[in-house]
């Protein structure tokens, strides 16, 4: 009987690993096939997804994050935004979409000091922008500005990246260690 009940709490707990939602039906471990199916079959919920105060975002099929064949993560932009958007809408954007996470209490992981200033966040070298984590460690969300040049002049986009969250904190941890290699190996 104990046997029985451990294969069974043993299953349970492997499938409820492999059916962590990245966000709404887009699942930790689908394959691309299988998001693809999704996104095609509730196309509606990926293309508009309104975080409140006229804030909308978009996914794009191709912004589906893959590793070892499985979906790990999800880019969203801000929708209308493919020209780039002023200094000012990126930083509402990203004021408010803080705000809007912090409301469903994910909890801050990383800040860098410039995350929400898009200038100085491109200078500052930072890697991971704004970071926090769902308190059911299912979920990290990863939000940065980025700027470019665009027909002469610059123009800022926003990124939102929801990652699964024990891969997210994988890639964290293997550059801190990669890191730390560096410090070691300097001589100093």
């Amino acid at each position: 009987m104990k046997k029985l009940l451990l294969l069974l709490l043993s299953i349970i707990f492997i499938s409820n690993s492999y059916s962590q939602s990245i966000y709404k039906g887009l699942e930790y471990g689908m394959t691309e096939s299988e998001a693809k199916t999704e996104f095609k079959k509730n196309k509606n919920d990926y293309t508009s997804v309104d975080i409140g105060n006229g804030f909308l975002y978009r996914i794009y099929r191709q912004n589906f994050v893959f590793d070892e064949n499985k979906l790990v993560g999800v880019l969203l932009a801000p929708k209308g935004s493919a020209m780039g958007m002023s200094y000012d809408s990126a930083k509402g954007y990203l004021s408010h979409t803080r705000g809007f996470f912090e409301s469903l209490d994910y909890e801050t992981f990383i800040e860098n000091e410039w995350y929400d200033a898009p200038i100085n966040y491109g200078k500052s070298g930072s890697k991971w922008g704004l970071v926090l984590n769902k308190k059911d460690n299912s979920t990290f969300v990863q939000l940065y500005p980025i700027n470019y040049q665009l027909s002469g002049k610059t123009v800022y986009l926003v990124k939102l990246m929801i990652w699964h969250y024990d891969t997210w904190l994988k890639w964290y941890n293997a550059e801190n260690k990669v890191q730390e290699n560096k410090k070691d190996n300097s001589g100093f």
